[in-house]
């Protein structure tokens, strides 16, 4: 209880902390546009001092006087922008700060009551405890499914050795053929030439005559 209050008053700190620096913002908007302001009548006080310049006789030393005052009132204008520049800085800076310590205190304040919510036994919920019968179904049902899966792959498997076998003894049959086929080649191409006929009993008769 007393971390939440703590962390409770740390957080309206930086609140306030926060509404404080988007005043300061504000400020140094409404600063800078006064500086812008300020150079812009510098330079318009320049020009009306050099335009009445050329009237007279002494214009250079006129002019002279009028470029030493706006070069003191623009370096005023540069000192004032200086500063501005460097409170903002330092106020980012800040900014950049606060909104660590912020999230810090967030994640601290979420343990907190996340340890808060584990040390008390009311809080927890626990997962509702499933019955036996449930329970050795599990195992039955995992059992199942594996020996359906190891059918499966059997099945597959002699599906895939049958295939083979086929295979190998078509390109058996094919090879056989071939064998025959070159072997019957061969055959007839070294069988003898049939011998002559016999000469008939009246052709022998003529060759005696």
């Amino acid at each position: 209880m007393r971390a939440r209050v703590r962390w409770g008053w740390l957080l309206a700190v930086w609140a306030a902390a926060a509404m404080a620096a988007e005043g300061d913002a504000a400020d140094d908007k409404a600063r800078r546009a006064q500086v812008d302001a300020d150079r812009a009548a510098a330079q318009a006080r320049y020009e009306l001092a050099v335009a009445e310049c050329e009237r007279g006789f002494a214009v250079t030393a006129c002019v002279n006087q009028a470029k030493t005052e706006r070069r003191a009132a623009l370096d005023r204008a540069a000192q004032q922008q200086a500063a501005l520049d460097d409170a903002q800085r330092k106020r980012r800076a800040e900014e950049r700060r606060q909104r660590i310590a912020e999230k810090q205190a967030q994640q601290a304040q979420q343990a907190a009551a996340a340890s808060a919510a584990a040390a008390s036994p009311a809080l927890q919920v626990r997962p509702p405890r499933q019955s036996s019968a449930a329970s050795a179904a599990k195992p039955a049902r995992r059992a199942e499914a594996r020996s359906s899966e190891a059918a499966a792959a059997a099945a597959a498997e002699a599906a895939e050795r049958a295939a083979q076998a086929h295979e190998r003894r078509e390109q058996a049959q094919a090879h056989e053929e071939a064998v025959r086929k070159r072997n019957a080649e061969r055959a007839a191409q070294r069988a003898p030439a049939a011998p002559l006929p016999l000469p008939t009993a009246s052709a022998a008769a003529s060759t005696l005559r």
